[in-house]
């Protein structure tokens, strides 16, 4: 590359840069002897433009003002630019990634479906090293161009590692860029020419200082020393070091605010770390402060973003019941065909696959909501490939029948969607030929939004400015805060270049040691702000957080100076609220007793008789997550569903083809659940080695005399009224797992209840210690001896252990018929007195409370301490 030194250089002071600019070309144009009018000045930024022209207006006798130009408003004030030639790059990073990811597909095939995500990866990469040749050949006058392609052939050889191949491809691709902004700036005839050098210097700019030594050319040096603090402008300067992430974003939003109060506006707001900015613009805009935001933040992150994704997301092979809940609450469409109905209704059912959910059978009420979704995902899906011009028209049919189209037109964010995926007027007809399965597309559009940034409208007087850190140089704020100055977002290693970095500096491509210089430079002229506040934070989660080099820098320098940096102080307001604990809730609803009763309910009113008033009383049950994992409720249920199978169809006269009946009631038992098989895979398994302890154990009872009569027995038992009580009591409603049989020799035919349990037999013994405090057992006891009257040589009730890494295990309930007796008495008891206005106490077990879905009704938490405290 050509030397940017080659021109005079002028350093300017610490002191207010624009009126020392101004005076310096003004100095030049005499100096030279041309009128000011007949000089072209360079400038980075557009927002430099204004700051100079005022600048310039304001000397004393003015002269003519030069033109101020930066490279990009001086190539729109020439011709105006000849598109692309058909297959050359646009320097749209989008369209380019298109053209890139098609040519791959054709040379890697296997690429996109062996691994997509390192796929999209490898199209970036080839894009940036694209762009990148294409500026640095681009920035050449025409007669360097030549010499610079034979350079960029002789490094970048063809063939060798993949890698090789890919930078090969890249170069052949840029060699066919034409047109960019430099080409209107080296076409540029000025008398005079003048660049402001502002960190990192412009290639294109450089090269335009040096291609004409006739002309004269006068460099403006805007550089800070960082590491001198002799040459800083004395300022206001805080470094402070918070304690996590919301730590950090509310400091900073508070130094923001103490900034304003005091009117030092605008404000310059870093924007180094994305995330942690969208928590302090959060915070500001609470306090309804004017900001403009010249950074902005992903479509992909905007709500507009998030409903497109959705849809396309809900539309995958495998997707989730919640994925399809996330795709459907986005559009009005559903809402109006009842879908808040409907996901109860998936919730008790346990629907958690869309498959399932399309698949099931489904009450009458709900086939409009299903086939409103059908109708969409008919548009998402295809069993080949499709071009991506018709993706986009199917896209656009499934967001109208969703109802989103015209919400999207009229959201800003929305609007911003869909220009960036072009549905009108519409991509290059080459590149909507590119042919993308449904998976392809949908993680097209998703890169995308992830690639285009939503930027809100400015505020009309902005009291914040988020900007960039290059950005921000040379601007009139009275206060810069930037947060986030930390090693993972300032001076972090640049994405992976398919160029070495001798290769790039001697091709005039950024190396990865020039862009932080830059970025250093960028950061020193931050000390030009009066006032300057720097956040970190010690760590992110469990990881070790350091403050980024050039703040390290600059605390060094400033400590060798004697003026070290000290912590700003915590601005937030802090207010004192007086402990004000609640008593234990003890609610009275007797027109809320219910009309029957189940064991599991009454099991729950024992251990908390609050959590029984709110959740089945007030109906307040939590909302079951549709989760496709398999959890303990769902394989119990498996095994209860298998095993009623398999003994309504064994014959225990043949117990040879047990072990057949056994496993293909397993089989037939995922099916019903219409899940992938791989999703029980390893408690089928787990089963299969299970089912020959089960089959032994199975005959070492029918040894002993007893056969399964009842499998998922339901009881009923109406509301009758016990001798002395005042009222019927509830209904019962129970279903017995199993009940066994056998005959006794002089005692006659007595009857087991079994329960089965999909856990280890400690646990269950534990449970039946004290037999009056299991409720389950003895309620079906009471329930059975009620219904169908006691048997003759009476009643047994056991939990059976169906731990799968074990025999099964029986643990009997001792005394159960007696138990069911009190158990009877005391829900009569109970329930009576409910109906006549008894309370309904919250408890504070610590064992009922650990995992309750009413804990924030009866706010345990804020309970007295001694009341809180678990018994």
């Amino acid at each position: 590359m050509t030397d940017e030194h080659t021109a005079p250089v002028v350093r300017l002071g610490a002191g207010e840069a624009w009126p020392e600019l101004v005076r310096h070309i003004a100095a030049f144009a005499r100096a030279q002897g041309l009128p000011t009018r007949d000089l072209l000045v360079l400038l980075p930024f557009a927002q430099h433009l204004a700051l100079a022209e005022a600048a310039w207006a304001a000397l004393p006798d003015a002269p003519w003002m030069p033109r101020f130009e930066t490279t990009q408003t001086l190539a729109r004030r020439s011709a105006p630019p000849l598109p692309p030639e058909a297959g050359a790059p646009s320097f749209d990073p989008l369209v380019d990634a298109l053209a890139v990811s098609g040519a791959l597909r054709e040379r890697l095939p296997r690429a996109t479906t062996d691994d997509p995500l390192r796929f999209d990866a490898i199209v970036r990469r080839v894009v940036e090293t694209t762009h990148a040749l294409a500026y640095a050949r681009l920035a050449l006058p025409e007669p360097g161009r030549s010499a610079w392609t034979k350079t960029a052939r002789r490094e970048l050889p063809a063939g060798g590692s993949a890698e090789s191949m890919l930078a090969a491809f890249a170069l052949s691709w840029s060699l066919r860029a034409g047109a960019t902004p430099a080409d209107a700036l080296h076409a540029s005839r000025p008398a005079a020419r003048v660049a402001l050098r502002l960190g990192a210097v412009d290639p294109a700019v450089a090269a335009w200082m040096a291609s004409d030594a006739s002309t004269p050319a006068l460099w403006l040096d805007a550089d800070v020393p960082l590491d001198d603090a002799a040459g800083w402008p004395a300022a206001e300067r805080r470094l402070t070091t918070c304690r996590d992430f919301e730590d950090e974003a509310q400091r900073s939003a508070a130094q923001v605010l103490a900034h304003l109060a005091r009117g030092e506006a605008p404000v310059a707001l870093i924007a180094l770390d994305r995330v942690l900015l969208r928590r302090v613009r959060a915070l500001l805009d609470r306090q309804a402060v004017a900001i403009d935001d010249e950074s902005g933040w992903m479509l992909s992150t905007t709500r507009a973003g998030a409903a497109v994704v959705a849809l396309l997301r809900a539309a995958q092979p495998g997707a989730s019941a919640d994925d399809w809940l996330d795709a459907m609450t986005q559009g009005p469409a559903a809402a109006a065909l009842g879908l808040h109905g409907f996901e109860a209704w998936l919730r008790r059912r346990g629907i958690a696959s869309l498959a399932r959910l399309e698949a099931e059978a489904i009450e009458a009420r709900w086939q409009p909501l299903r086939q409103h979704w059908l109708d969409i995902a008919r548009a998402l899906r295809a069993d080949d490939a499709r071009p991506l011009g018709e993706w986009l028209q199917r896209l656009r049919e499934a967001l109208r029948r969703a109802g989103l189209l015209d919400l999207l037109a009229e959201d800003a964010a929305g609007a911003q969607v869909l220009d960036a995926l072009r549905f009108e007027p519409g991509w290059p007809a080459p590149l909507a030929a590119i042919e993308l399965d449904a998976s392809a597309f949908a993680g097209w559009v998703r890169q995308v939004l992830e690639s285009v940034a939503f930027r809100p409208s400015a505020a009309a007087e902005a009291q914040v400015v988020i900007t960039p850190l290059a950005r921000a140089a040379l601007r009139p704020f009275a206060a810069v805060v930037c947060p986030g100055a930390d090693a993972q977002h300032l001076g972090a290693p640049g994405s992976p270049s398919l160029l070495g970095e001798a290769t790039a500096r001697a091709l005039g491509v950024p190396t990865d040691a020039q862009r932080r210089d830059a970025e250093r430079r960028a950061f020193a002229q931050l000390l030009r702000v009066p006032r300057a506040s720097f956040f970190v934070r010690h760590g992110e989660g469990s990881e070790r957080v350091l403050p980024a080099a050039p703040l390290l820098e600059l605390a060094w320098a400033a400590e060798r100076a004697g003026q070290p940096l000290v912590a700003a102080d915590d601005t937030r307001e802090l207010r004192s609220t007086a402990a004000a604990p609640i008593g234990r809730p003890a609610p009275r609803a007797p027109a809320l007793v219910p009309a029957d009763v189940s064991a599991t309910a009454y099991e729950a009113m024992r251990a908390c008789p609050y959590r029984y008033f709110a959740l089945r009383m007030l109906g307040l049950a939590q909302a079951e997550e549709l989760d496709d994992a398999v959890d303990a409720r769902e394989h119990g249920s498996w095994l209860h569903a298998l095993l009623k199978d398999f003994h309504e169809r064994r014959d225990p006269a043949q117990p040879g083809q047990d072990e057949a009946h056994l496993a293909a009631a397993a089989r037939e038992a995922i099916a019903a659940l219409v899940r992938d098989d791989e999703d029980f895979l390893p408690f089928e398994l787990a089963f299969a080695a299970f089912a020959p302890r089960y089959l032994a154990w199975l005959r070492e009872q029918e040894a002993a005399g007893w056969r399964v009569e009842r499998h998922e027995w339901p009881l009923a038992l109406d509301a009758v009224k016990l001798p002395g009580a005042a009222r019927a009591m509830p209904a019962w409603r129970g279903r017995i797992d199993r009940v066994d049989a056998k005959t006794v020799p002089a005692r006659g035919r007595r009857m087991r209840i079994l329960d089965y349990k999909a856990s280890a037999a400690a646990g269950l013994k534990t449970r039946v210690r004290e037999p009056l405090e299991d409720t389950q057992l003895a309620f079906y006891a009471a329930l059975l001896s009620a219904t169908e009257g006691e048997p003759p040589g009476g009643l047994e009730a056991a939990y059976l252990a169906l731990d799968t890494n074990k025999s099964p295990e029986l643990v009997p309930h001792p005394q159960v018929e007696a138990s069911g007796a009190a158990l009877l008495e005391g829900l009569a008891d109970d329930f009576e007195r409910l109906a006549d206005g008894a309370t309904l106490p919250a408890l504070g077990e610590a064992r009922a409370c650990e995992h309750c879905a009413a804990r924030g009704l009866c706010r345990r938490d804020f309970w007295p301490v001694d009341e809180a405290a678990p018994r």
